[in-house]
């Protein structure tokens, strides 16, 4: 079986995207509160840091001994801190304010760890000689988190420093390292090769993912079961994130097509749309699995991983087997003056919004605070960027339209880019102007939720002889309500989440003393709870990614595919398996919330890598807003300006890593949950 051609470039990709303002509440829950040991951003007094306690006495020494190590080959200085919580904050927003305080310089190396919240930070200058962002990346995916993952406190820490020590040393230092170690015996020489030879195995196995998209139809499934697994684990989650972006830029095309052609004449692509996603589903559910704490064997994960990539293939030719009819259905050609006259008036339209949305975010902010509106609080900047680059590509469509017959094709890129960028933000403002609402909802709710709680509590305490884990739960119960007390007017949302939760687990203690008819109804009340909290949370999710989707890698878009299938099967069960279809709504939630977390996660490593990269004058922030929200993933080396379509991600090209951004701090680096 031969896979559709990998070796063309991925073109950029057109995105109509929905911003919902339940944005606030999934970026809010997933933060939660701090735990008893949380710890605050912290000036580094000392290179090891263990307030979680986790590292014994001879871990502390061999890590700092494998710190020292480090700044004598290559004056890196290493900071190592690990803590229980990172108190409520992101990981990256406490490892910035951590490497503020302590001061650090152009040499200095981050890891921090929380072991309760499981989060981590890894940064870097990207000043340091082979300490890449690929590098980094690979330091956290292929050693930092499997050790995190398994509770290897102490090696997590270690392996890590010894990455960077390989990272920073170049074929040249090897050959000093070897010297070395001849004279300083025959252990040296092994420590300095497994150095050495770690640091070469992560270039082969990008080289190999490099021979992968090259290799384009002459590669057959049986040569890729040959690949070493850490190239399919690359490769699979590059082929899954493409994928993903190909069904997404083609169900929004889709829907321009219906609206205009309507459903019977658009029905053979949303036939192909379908059977694509049913694809990647399978394939997202298939990463799933291999991401959990489940392990599977070398067997099994080379089975799974080449899967994925046929399964995502497989997605891709069916949308391009469409291309040409659907291109020709909705040849934007015809009427091209009109419609760019309807595209500026819809321009004028969308500015004429921003000076109240401003405005109400600006009461949101005030009245809430900055945390609760953190998922939207860029919105206004990020909608103004799009109007500009819509501005920029309706002029563009005017100059080309101009031209003599034959030499008007550019128009065509220019329509779609500007559709785009006006739908995105206009949805960006939409989530500003309904956010209001939204936590009205959730302040309204908090009433009825907080009598009921109260209640099931008073029950639950008037029980004889209550067994450890009612006792347990009712103590949850009453911290929920003392925080639903103390922050109804600022923090509705999460006081809302917070006190859902107990009142499930409340429940599910109440019923294994007894079940009553009031409890059965209330019972109904938590799945209907938890079911409305997981789509909030997982459609807050999907939006954010797919209006962040040119920084979003495939860890963030596995979770996300895991949280809709839970939600689905939640819906499917509440009738008919009610504790089961509340248990599936719960994983529904906790995985939107990772998604949202690593979502947000990537955009802050490609923000930081676009600060690091000191790109804004070639490209300016209409542009790198476009790269950013999805409308261009391609091109800004190349130096086209041509969206997607209808299509797989084969059908067109991309540059990958060519996106511009802002001069600033000069760091690099990637975190996430493990």
């Amino acid at each position: 079986m031969v896979f559709a051609s990998i070796q063309r470039l991925i073109r950029a990709r057109l995105l109509m995207v929905t911003v919902s303002a339940l944005a606030v509440l999934a970026a809010l829950l997933f933060t939660g509160a701090g735990s008893a040991r949380a710890q605050a951003p912290l000036r580094m007094a000392d290179q090891v840091v263990d307030t979680a306690g986790v590292f014994s006495e001879a871990d502390h020494d061999k890590i700092a001994s494998a710190i020292d190590a480090l700044y004598n080959d290559h004056k890196i200085q290493m900071w190592v801190v690990y803590v229980d919580s990172f108190d409520g904050m992101k990981a990256a927003d406490w490892a910035r304010q951590t490497e503020d305080l302590s001061d650090f310089g152009d040499r200095d190396v981050l890891l921090a760890v929380a072991t309760g919240d499981r989060g981590y930070r890894l940064t870097a200058p990207a000043a340091i000689d082979g300490l890449t962002q690929d590098e980094i990346n690979s330091i956290a995916t292929d050693t930092l988190v499997p050790d995190l993952k398994r509770g290897r406190w102490a090696a997590s820490a270690l392996d890590t420093v010894d990455e960077i020590d390989a990272a920073a040393a170049g074929d040249e230092s090897h050959a000093g390292a070897i010297a070395a170690g001849v004279v300083g015996g025959a252990a040296v020489i092994a420590g300095g090769g497994f150095l050495y030879l770690r640091r070469r195995r992560r270039r082969a196995h990008a080289a190999h993912v490099d021979d992968l998209r090259e290799a384009g139809d002459s590669l057959t499934v049986d040569q890729l079961s040959e690949q070493p697994l850490e190239v399919l684990h690359a490769w699979s989650r590059e082929v899954l994130t493409d994928t993903d972006n190909a069904v997404k830029t083609s169900a929004d095309e889709l829907v321009l097509a219906i609206d205009e052609f309507g459903e019977a004449d658009a029905a053979p692509f949303t036939a192909a749309l379908g059977a694509a996603q049913r694809a990647l589903a399978s394939s997202f559910a298939l990463r799933q699995r291999l991401d959990d704490h489940i392990p599977e064997t070398a067997d099994e994960q080379r089975s799974m991983l080449v899967q994925i990539i046929t399964s995502c293939s497989d997605a891709d030719a069916l949308l391009d087997e469409q291309v040409e009819k659907f291109d020709a259905m909705r040849n934007l050609l015809i009427n091209a003056e009109e419609r760019l006259d309807e595209l500026t008036r819809r321009i004028v339209e969308t500015t004429a919004r921003l000076p109240r949305s401003e405005a109400t975010l600006a009461e949101l902010t005030e009245r809430h605070g900055g945390t609760v509106v953190s998922s939207i609080s860029q919105n206004v900047a990020l909608a103004r960027e799009q109007l500009r680059f819509a501005e920029d590509s309706t002029d563009q469509g005017r100059e080309a339209i101009a031209l003599p017959a034959g030499q008007q094709g550019p128009v065509v890129a220019d329509i779609r880019s500007a559709e785009g960028a006006l739908e995105t933000a206009a949805k960006l403002l939409d989530a500003i102007d309904s956010a209001d609402a939204t936590l009205a909802r959730a302040r309204h709710g908090l009433s009825p939720l907080t009598a009921d709680v109260t209640a099931a509590v008073a029950q639950a305490e008037g029980l004889p002889a209550p067994p450890s884990d009612l006792t347990a739960a009712i103590g949850k119960a009453k911290a929920a309500l003392a925080t639903a007390d103390s922050e109804a007017d600022t923090d509705p949302l999460g006081a809302f989440a917070a006190l859902s939760e107990a009142d499930a687990d409340l429940d599910a203690a109440l019923a294994a003393a007894h079940r009553t008819a009031d409890e059965t109804s209330r019972r109904t009340q938590l799945i209907t709870n938890a079911l409305e909290t997981a789509e909030a949370k997982t459609q807050a999710a999907a939006d954010f990614i797919e209006t962040r989707r040119g920084a979003v890698g495939s860890v963030a878009r596995t979770r996300l595919s895991r949280a809709q299938q839970l939600g689905a099967e939640a819906v499917r069960l509440s009738d008919t398996d009610p504790d089961r279809a509340l248990e599936q709504a719960r994983q529904a939630s906790r995985n939107a919330d990772e998604a949202l977390m690593a979502a947000q996660n990537d955009v802050v490593a490609w923000q930081d890598q676009q600060r690091a990269a000191g790109a804004a004058d070639r490209t300016g922030p209409p542009i790198a807003g476009a790269v950013l929200t999805g409308i261009l993933v391609d091109s800004v080396l190349r130096g086209t300006m041509r969206p997607g379509s209808f299509g797989g991600y084969s059908s067109g090209g991309r540059s990958p890593g060519s996106y511009g951004g802002s001069s600033s701090s000069g760091r690099i680096g990637t975190g996430g949950r493990f």
